[in-house]
């Protein structure tokens, strides 16, 4: 395991604690420095030919689109808001693009964004260890020592190299070896992975495993040595594929779904004019105001007769006429006159409010929609419905 791998162990583990852990003020502080880094000394910044990141052909926007995909789209929706609106029209069709990043070029991106990787603290584990002895005696000699802890840790830990693989890819280095040696592999991994393996066996296999590891017991060292060396050598010629694949444009709207409703729609419409066949895919992918217009009336009278009559007063203001109409035909004509006296009275509005009510209106329908519960017009019509 090189420098590169420990860094992008200890980004991964940074991004699980912020995932789980993170106050505000936390993920404030990390957003900051991904937003310095983007804009100052980051990869919008270093020349192409000075990235070790860099793929021959890639541009310094494909290199920030791949960057964003890899940090996931919650982090990336929050980075996308920082940046100039210039630079994210360049970047947003990068990222529809990409199919897949390679481990090592991974790797160097984390690496080129070191403020990212960097925790505030040491949190302790493998990557902290590394960071210790790389400040202690430098980053050659860390590298040597940590191979001897890992030579250590691999023999305490047989079959450890297992635990990244599929149920197919364990049945596939089972595949010639006795019920027996089967039932000792497994009963090393976690149980939950073991069982998935077990799972995908054929039924007279399934049957014979499962019998041997119900009648297990004590095993010599020096046997598990030799079946874990024989499985690793098997393990060490599978085939594999260190590429990490990305379906650049669902990604894409992930990332369009977690951004402000005006942004998002700002992309889109910038996208129409450069790229209409994009932009009319991710129309496809995602839930806009459009929608609302065609979304079937009887949710979403179901749906006002819950709002109070000054949301709907904010959210039909600053919209479209075709909006305000759709929406003010979903209520009763009393109620409408209402709905208007109340927007009058609440003039001037602040933009943040009507924002925040419009967005999670249309998150809420959104979802409906997603999960099959509303129907659009338009869009749905290859849906057959009974009465």
């Amino acid at each position: 395991m090189n420098k590169n791998d420990w860094r992008l162990r200890a980004y991964a583990a940074q991004a699980h604690n912020y995932d789980k852990k993170a106050d505000d003020g936390e993920v404030s502080v990390q957003l900051s420095a991904s937003v310095s880094a983007l804009k100052s000394g980051g990869l919008l910044k270093v020349p192409l030919e000075e990235s070790k990141g860099a793929q021959k052909g890639d541009s310094v926007y494909r290199r920030v689109a791949k960057f964003l995909l890899l940090v996931g789209s919650d982090q990336a929706a929050q980075l996308l808001k920082f940046l100039p609106q210039s630079d994210v029209e360049k970047i947003i069709p990068e990222i529809s693009t990409i199919r897949s990043v390679g481990q090592e070029e991974a790797a160097a991106i984390f690496e080129e964004f070191h403020s990212l990787v960097e925790t505030k603290k040491e949190g302790g584990g493998e990557a902290t260890a590394f960071n210790i002895l790389e400040k202690a005696f430098g980053a050659g000699k860390a590298g040597n020592l940590m191979k001897k802890v890992e030579a250590q840790i691999d023999a305490a830990h047989p079959f450890k190299y297992l635990k990244e693989k599929t149920s197919e890819e364990i049945l596939a280095l089972l595949k010639g070896e006795s019920a027996q040696v089967a039932a000792i592999v497994l009963s090393y991994l976690e149980p939950k992975q073991a069982a998935a393996a077990i799972n995908v066996m054929e039924a007279a296999q399934k049957k014979e495993v499962v019998l041997r590891l119900a009648k297990m017991q004590k095993v010599s060292p020096d046997v598990i040595q030799a079946i874990d060396k024989t499985i690793q050598e098997k393990a060490s010629k599978q085939v594999k594929d260190d590429s990490l694949y990305i379906d650049g444009r669902g990604a894409l709207a992930q990332i369009l779904k977690r951004m402000d409703m005006g942004a998002e729609q700002e992309i889109l419409d910038n996208l129409g004019r450069t790229d209409p066949e994009l932009s009319r895919d991710l129309q496809q992918k995602l839930f806009t105001l459009e929608d609302v217009l065609h979304a079937d009336e009887k949710f979403l009278q179901k749906k006002l007769a819950a709002m109070s009559d000054k949301d709907i007063a904010y959210l039909i203001a600053a919209k479209e006429p075709e909006f305000e109409r759709k929406i003010l035909s979903c209520v009763s004509v009393s109620r409408a006159a209402i709905i208007m006296e109340e927007q009058e009275a609440a003039k001037p509005m602040l933009k943040k409010d009507v924002d925040a009510i419009t967005k999670t209106f249309v998150a809420q329908l959104r979802a409906a929609w997603e999960k099959g519960d509303l129907r659009v017009f338009g869009r749905d019509d290859d849906e057959v419905y009974v009465q």
